[in-house]
């Protein structure tokens, strides 16, 4: 029987007026009584950024993403040039049209432009002696726009918290000092965090700019456990350089409610579930402690990171938090973890090529990153031997990480394949701390299975706080993705509320997760398991822009078919 889950229907309705507003655009949109998107005071209108999107998102173009192109001397382009979030010089020859979006365009003495000059959201300027047969058409008045996997569409206009307070401002001696007031992940441990300090930017050089962000955490939800204070706060300073090769150098600490690492659902997703329906699918832990960090791009594709960490790691337990339904319902316990003190030594590795120039038809990211934790004073909890090994209570020292790898077809500017191969866990030492492990199930990369359905608690009675006890975890994803010619606006005091050409989704995954060692029950070190142990799963969903409705089930268990509503891309 199929069994639907109500409530998210409620959050998609929220989601869809609060959380997703979208421009208008003059095609084949329902009006409900706003004025039309071309009557805004601006220099663009609605039907030339539509026409404008249609043309960069395009294959038959040469395009180009967030650079400074140049087409030399003597050189000649045979067909239209498209620029989005970069610059470009013409000192050769394009036959056909030039549009630049949110970018720059200077035709020299020796280049020529033989179709439309279209430049939106920046300037143009045509030197004397410039073949340019036709009149230009600019504006500088930025169009509001993103880019995700080689298509660019318009930005939904969200508002945070923080860009109320940012033109809240003073200087003196050169720093520019704003109030730093945010809201922290809707929890069962803190309740709403309220984060309430003040940012700090000083530019060194031209290149070189110091950051300074130093704020307390109010945590509203009582405790009358006492297992963490009331209190929170954190505080950081960093370099950034914005050279040739850009890096970043910094260190941080405080006392803050962290993650664990198993994390099903985002934390808008999972914070937004707590306050309204009391599910928080995010467990928490007490770090105090500080770390160094370093980020450094040696290209534009590639960025390095690096981190050192030594924190004190409590468990917190879950409290009173208040939320909208399901009132008379206790909380999720928040799991035990395993106390201690810990030194962790991060290494990672981005490459994102999805924003790549020159016909990124396909686009690929990949990130990968490797762990190594030591700890001289721990204070595991007890499980059983079928779950996990004895943890040394000193002398302590495991290594894990992370891969993920995607891929992005696009097939036309309307359909489009994404494909995802992801993993992580347990590399070797000494056997993972709770607050390490991994579980699989929920809205990815298993949407048909339950939260945690597969979290490798093999007691008797399982734990009510549903640990995730996995060593490693795999996933395989795909989808399918195809642009539907809808669109349904209105326009509320200035700022246009809807849905804009929404996704229609198709999706398959496959994964599992597993204990890894030598003893009955579980999967050497050395290897992943049996494809005949994966489950998998099948289903469809509309998507626009970050929220998307999906209806999956599982093509292996017997089990219901589940609706899940993301407030954010599947990957």
């Amino acid at each position: 029987m199929m069994r639907t889950r109500w409530h998210t229907l409620w959050l998609a309705a929220f989601s869809a007026v609060m959380l997703h507003p979208a421009p208008a655009l003059a095609q084949r949109t329902l009006d409900l009584g706003g004025p039309p998107g071309d009557s805004l005071r601006r220099c663009y209108s609605d039907s030339q950024l539509t026409a404008a999107l249609n043309a960069i998102n395009g294959l038959a173009a040469v395009r180009d993403f967030g650079g400074r192109d140049i087409v030399p001397a003597g050189g000649t382009v045979s067909s239209s040039y498209y620029v989005y979030d970069g610059s470009l010089r013409v000192d050769g020859t394009v036959t056909g049209d030039v549009l630049v979006l949110n970018g720059s365009l200077r035709v020299t003495a020796h280049g020529a432009v033989l179709g439309q000059i279209t430049v939106i959201g920046g300037t143009v300027l045509v030197d004397p002696g410039a073949n340019v047969p036709r009149s230009p058409f600019a504006c500088a008045d930025p169009a509001p726009l993103t880019q995700q996997d080689g298509v660019v569409t318009i930005r939904p206009a969200v508002r945070e918290l923080a860009s109320y307070t940012s033109g809240i401002a003073f200087v003196t001696n050169g720093i520019r000092f704003t109030p730093h007031v945010a809201l922290g992940q809707y929890n069962r441990v803190e309740a709403l965090p309220v984060h309430l300090g003040i940012n700090a930017v000083a530019g060194l050089t031209s290149a070189d700019t110091v950051h300074f962000a130093g704020y307390g955490v109010l945590r509203t939800g009582r405790d009358p456990s006492g297992s963490r204070p009331a209190i929170g706060w954190h505080t950081a300073l960093q370099v950034s350089h914005a050279g040739s090769i850009p890096f970043i150098v910094g260190v941080e600490g405080g006392s803050t409610i962290d993650p664990t690492a198993d994390r099903p659902f985002t934390s808008t997703e999972s914070g937004l579930s707590a306050f309204a329906l009391r599910r928080d699918y995010s467990d928490w832990f007490l770090r105090r402690g500080a770390s160094v960090f370093a980020s450094v791009r040696p290209t534009s594709e590639l960025t390095l990171d690096a981190s050192l960490d030594r924190s004190r790691q409590t468990t917190v337990l879950a409290t009173d938090a208040f939320s909208i339904l399901r009132v008379t319902e206790p909380w999720r316990p928040n799991p035990l973890i395993d106390d201690g003190t810990y030194q962790t030594l991060s290494l990672g590795a981005t490459f994102d090529g999805r924003d790549a120039r020159r016909h990124p038809v396909i686009g690929w990211y990949a990130h990968g990153d490797v762990h190594f934790v030591r700890s001289g004073s721990l204070t595991p909890v007890s499980l059983p031997t079928s779950i996990r090994d004895a943890v040394p209570t000193s002398n302590y020292a495991e290594s894990d990480g992370n891969f993920d790898l995607r891929g992005f077809l696009r097939l036309d500017p309307v359909q489009r394949i994404n494909a995802r191969i992801e993993g992580g866990g347990y590399l070797g030492g000494d056997p993972l701390t709770i607050q390490r492990r991994r579980a699989l199930g929920g809205s990815d990369p298993l949407p048909g299975y339950d939260f945690r359905e597969l979290n490798c608690d093999r007691r008797r009675v399982a734990d009510p706080a549903t640990p995730a006890l996995c060593d490693r975890y795999m996933a395989i994803q795909l989808e399918y993705r195809h642009v539907i010619p809808f669109e349904v606006s209105t326009r509320i005091a200035g700022r246009t509320i809807g849905i804009r050409r929404p996704d229609f989704v198709v999706m398959a995954d496959a994964g599992t997760a597993w204990l890894a060692g030598d003893s009955a029950g579980r999967v050497p070190a050395n290897r992943i398991q049996t494809l005949a142990e994966w489950k998998s799963d099948v289903g469809v969903g509309v998507s626009s822009g970050p929220v998307g409705f999906y209806i999956a089930k599982s093509l292996v268990d017997p089990l219901p078919v589940r609706f899940i509503l993301l407030l954010s891309p599947r990957f």
